[in-house]
């Protein structure tokens, strides 16, 4: 009873762990801090600035969210988009030094167009060991191959066998 007991808790606070995960990425108030982040670590922003900062974000992420939950074209959404893009720019102007203004403006066209989410590392290979791989590949099929043939051949033989026992 009470392994049940503690088997189920653990499913469920499996499963509530899981969907908190998945859906804390989707708050505004998340990404504003994600994204502010970001500018802190590259413009390398102050306490005040990075309030300030987040602040703005935040305003812009919870304005598209509700522009997403309007039932309005690509086009229009896009629009209006580009146009809360040029306000947060223009408060980030106020907001930044000379300096930052002019990294900032390196990095500004990719900035609304990042996603802030950690990608996988992926190595890349050279044609050689993709050519290995595959080769061990085929080999393991016709290996397999193999087995599932002399699997039929015994099966076979003992049916054989049978027959003439009977």
């Amino acid at each position: 009873m009470v392994k049940k007991l503690f088997v189920s808790l653990f499913v469920v606070l499996l499963f509530f762990a899981f969907t908190t995960s998945t859906f804390a990425a989707n708050w505004p108030g998340d990404r504003a801090g994600k994204k502010a982040d970001y500018l802190w670590k590259k413009l390398k922003l102050s306490n005040e600035q990075y309030v300030k900062v987040y602040q703005t974000l935040l305003e812009y992420e919870k304005k598209v969210d509700a522009l997403k939950a309007e039932k309005k074209d690509k086009k229009a959404r896009e629009e209006e988009m580009k146009k809360m893009q040029e306000g947060v720019n223009a408060e980030f102007a106020k907001i930044f030094t000379k300096d930052q203004s002019d990294c900032y403006s390196k990095i500004k066209d990719k900035f609304f167009k990042k996603t802030f989410v950690k990608k996988k590392k992926v190595k890349k290979l050279d044609e050689q060991t993709t050519e290995k791989k595959d080769e061990k590949k085929d080999e393991k099929k016709d290996i397999k191959k193999d087995e599932k043939k002399d699997v039929k051949k015994d099966e076979k033989k003992d049916v054989k066998k049978e027959e003439k026992k009977n």
